[in-house]
């Protein structure tokens, strides 16, 4: 009778997933869980793209317009070599900056420490705003993927996952 019993136990269990377990057998852990990650990128890229296209840059934020950048707020680095003391470089930069000039093509002159005083501000003013778009742009990336929310959800049929008209 006690090898009946023991018999009829195991086949129960055995009928029970085997460890006599819940109803529906063991959990299944190996579900995945939707990652926005993706999604949250793309937007980054796509806030950070529309703020290179409004300022005039490329996709890398590089050749943005100079004219954002106010000719007195450009700064001479001294990013040039001189032979001598430097003036006429120094003269070539302050002409630029007084004719607020925003393209090295429109330096011109007689003498080419001069020529390379404008150039080096067409090219700090150029870089001015290069830096300025690309911070504006990493901003603005940073914003959108903070604030991200997946579309799915937007739907008037959802609200943050609670049952709306018998649907989820």
């Amino acid at each position: 009778m006690k090898a009946i019993l023991a018999g009829g136990l195991l086949a129960l269990l055995a009928a029970c997933d085997g460890g006599g377990g819940s109803r529906y057998g063991e959990p299944d852990y190996d579900y995945e869980v939707a990652d926005d990650t993706d999604a949250r990128e793309e937007a980054a890229d796509k806030a950070r793209q529309e703020i290179y296209s409004e300022r005039g840059a490329d996709s890398h934020g590089t050749g943005a317009d100079v004219a954002t950048i106010d000719a007195y707020n450009v700064e001479d680095l001294g990013n040039y070599v001189c032979t001598d003391d430097c003036s006429g470089h120094e003269a070539g930069f302050a002409w630029a900056q007084e004719n607020d000039i925003e393209d090295a093509g429109d330096c011109g002159g007689y003498s080419m420490s001069f020529i390379e005083g404008c150039e080096a501000f067409a090219q700090e003013r150029q870089e001015a705003a290069d830096l300025e778009t690309q911070e504006l742009a990493e901003r603005a990336a940073e914003e959108a993927y903070e604030n991200y929310e997946d579309e799915r959800y937007e739907d008037e049929d959802y609200d943050d996952g609670r049952m709306i008209d018998g649907r989820y």
